[in-house]
């Protein structure tokens, strides 16, 4: 309570200050000050939100183009096929690329075809992920994301 009585004298005596100061103006000066202060606050409100509006729309154009990725990902999987074979297994290709991304991936091994699943917070570590398994020579037959809790899985059958 004590610190909210300070903090209202305080106010108090800066808008005396201020009282007085524009007592101390001719009738012209003193609306010139005022219009000038007016002025200038609501160009750095106007200022401010122009900024905040750029920079949030930078953001959802920056987005879009990261779901356009992945759509056309998800529609182009199933034609994605190897390009070189360099004699390791499914499971090591999948790993060696998980660890180079530095990505945790769960995996499980049906005959020839391995399901992984894999979760990160960004579409483009998970995009680099499926091309760098496409250039390790796996193809890939299925493809789902989802969204979990701020996560994104993708939960992907690979051959």
């Amino acid at each position: 309570m004590k610190a909210l009585e300070n903090m209202q004298n305080g106010l108090d005596r800066q808008i005396e200050r201020i009282s007085d100061y524009l007592e101390h103006l001719s009738a012209r000066e003193r609306v010139m000050v005022i219009f000038t202060t007016i002025f200038v606050l609501v160009s750095a409100v106007g200022a401010s939100l122009f900024y905040m509006h750029k920079a949030a729309e930078f953001q959802q154009n920056r987005l879009n183009g990261l779901k356009d990725t992945i759509v056309w990902m998800q529609s182009n999987a199933v034609t994605m096929k190897a390009s070189t074979e360099n004699g390791l297994s499914v499971a090591d290709k999948v790993q060696r690329v998980a660890q180079q991304q530095g990505l945790s991936v769960a995996s499980q091994a049906i005959g020839e075809q391995i399901n992984i699943a894999v979760s990160h917070e960004n579409y483009a570590v998970l995009a680099n992920f499926l091309t760098q398994l496409v250039q390790m020579g796996l193809s890939i037959e299925k493809m789902e994301l989802s969204s979990e809790s701020g996560q994104i899985k993708l939960t992907a059958a690979v051959r």
